[in-house]
């Protein structure tokens, strides 16, 4: 124990540990010119330790290295690795005829395979073409159609009775849409409507007066709605006369007149060659079947509708 009552440190154990003097037999091998003594410490056990290659006779292993094998013990080398046999060379002329025919069937099957390929790709590559082609033809049937039958639709003036704004057998297109979503037409607006006659399957007229409006026409050739002479601009001085009636109407038409609930009154802007509203009465409403607004056909007459 240290003054201070602990335990001695590894330095104190040290200063007191016990030297070994070297053996005798040590002593006796070494020259003057041999390796330096070996250190005291060195030692196993209670023996010294000596070094092997230190002395002339072999040393004795340690008591706890007894089964291991001496240090100048020869080691048995790896077994030998048995060497390939070496086989005769082949003839080139026979390798030749052994390899040719393999060589020649090879690229005729080769191109075979590649044709093959090539017809299997060309087919499927034309395969979905064709069900690709198809599917946009149907689509775009399927969307002209609806187009035409809900949006847009063209039509063909057959006669003369709104010129000189259309002439005979222009192209116009018609806005359907307004009239699938239930809108009325209005004042001065150009329809398309189902011919009561059935003269024709369809007549181009403009609307002159809605329901509830009172239309008159005076004996100098002015249309008044309401009691007010209306400025027609379109008509180009042509004069407004009372038609006979329709054989399909009956009665002819009395003026004053009141357009009734869910029906336009239609003229034509030719006044003097027009069988319209003067004629058969006012149109209901239900067989409009669109606002006409351009002109696509011929281009000489490309423009849009008054």
């Amino acid at each position: 124990m240290s003054a201070k009552g602990h335990s001695p440190s590894n330095r104190e154990k040290s200063r007191k540990r016990k030297f070994v003097t070297p053996t005798p037999r040590q002593q006796s091998h070494w020259a003057d010119d041999g390796p330096p003594p070996v250190p005291p410490h060195w030692t196993d056990g209670d023996q010294p330790l000596v070094l092997p290659h230190w002395t002339d006779a072999p040393a004795q292993p340690p008591a706890h290295r007894q089964g291991a094998p001496a240090l100048n013990q020869q080691v048995m080398p790896y077994p030998p690795i048995p060497s390939t046999p070496v086989l005769p060379p082949i003839p080139a002329q026979e390798r030749l005829s052994e390899v040719a025919p393999q060589l020649s069937k090879q690229p005729q099957m080769s191109r075979k395979a590649d044709a093959q390929e090539r017809k299997l790709d060309t087919r499927e590559v034309t395969g979905k073409w064709l069900v690709e082609t198809a599917a946009l033809i149907v689509l775009a049937f399927v969307i002209a159609m609806g187009v035409r039958m809900f949006i847009v639709e063209p039509y063909r003036i057959p006669t003369g009775s709104m010129l000189p704004a259309i002439q005979i057998d222009d192209q116009i297109l018609i806005y359907r849409l307004g009239a699938h979503l239930g809108s009325e037409p209005e004042a001065a607006d150009i329809v398309v409507f189902y011919d009561p006659t059935g003269a024709f399957p369809n007549l181009v007229k403009r609307v002159i007066a809605t329901e509830g409006q009172i239309v008159y026409i005076g004996e100098s050739g002015e249309v008044s709605i309401d009691g007010q002479v209306i400025s027609e601009p379109y008509v180009y001085g042509l004069p407004t006369h009372p038609l006979g009636p329709d054989p399909t109407q009956g009665a002819p038409i009395e003026y004053p007149f009141t357009v009734p609930e869910g029906t336009v009154w239609v003229m034509g802007d030719n006044r003097t060659n027009s069988a319209d509203s003067r004629s058969f009465g006012p149109v209901p409403v239900s067989e409009v079947k669109g606002t006409a607004f351009f002109t696509y056909w011929p281009l000489s007459n490309f423009a849009p509708l008054e």
